[in-house]
């Protein structure tokens, strides 16, 4: 008999006493079971990098003891900063719309701006190998869809954006 707020779905399965601390080697073998190339940033030991249809991505753990797993994702395009409130626009229309993944615009230099999109899994109280794997395939499927349709919407304009 369960609790009026338990669920008896899983019971004995995937407890947590088989959750294993998300670690960035764990990572590293989710992205090799589902034969994804990525490499290492020297710079950032915690930090694994990988290309996606075109878009560079990061894997990274955060939080106080790295149990978030962070799949972040930047647009190909880099957009010049006087159309700011344009990109802005877009990204806010995004989220208002849709749960996930969180994008938003980041200056990037003096005059260029970047585009991003990520995706935050938290797993501090561990993760079974097949959370981790749909965490990465989801954070690349929304974040990749998101860019896609920044680029329906821009069309012809996307030869414009960079200075």
């Amino acid at each position: 008999m369960t609790a009026p707020n338990e669920s008896p779905v899983n019971a004995g399965m995937d407890s947590a006493d088989a959750l294993a601390p998300l670690t960035l080697a764990r990572v590293e073998d989710s992205l090799t079971r589902h034969g994804y190339a990525f490499v290492l940033d020297e710079e950032h030991p915690d930090v694994l990098r990988a290309r996606f249809d075109d878009y560079r991505f990061q894997f990274m753990l955060a939080g106080e003891r790295g149990g978030v797993l962070q799949t972040r994702g930047r647009w190909s395009h880099s957009v010049d900063v006087s159309r700011k409130v344009e990109m802005v626009k877009l990204c806010n229309e995004w989220n208002m719309n849709r749960i996930w993944p969180k994008v938003y615009v980041r200056r990037e230099s003096e005059g260029l701006l970047g585009v991003y999109g990520e995706l935050a899994a938290d797993y501090r109280a561990g993760a079974l190998d097949s959370q981790i794997d749909s965490a990465i395939s989801c954070g690349l499927s929304t974040v990749i869809a998101f860019f896609h349709s920044l680029e329906e919407r821009l069309g012809a304009e996307l030869d414009d954006l960079e200075r």
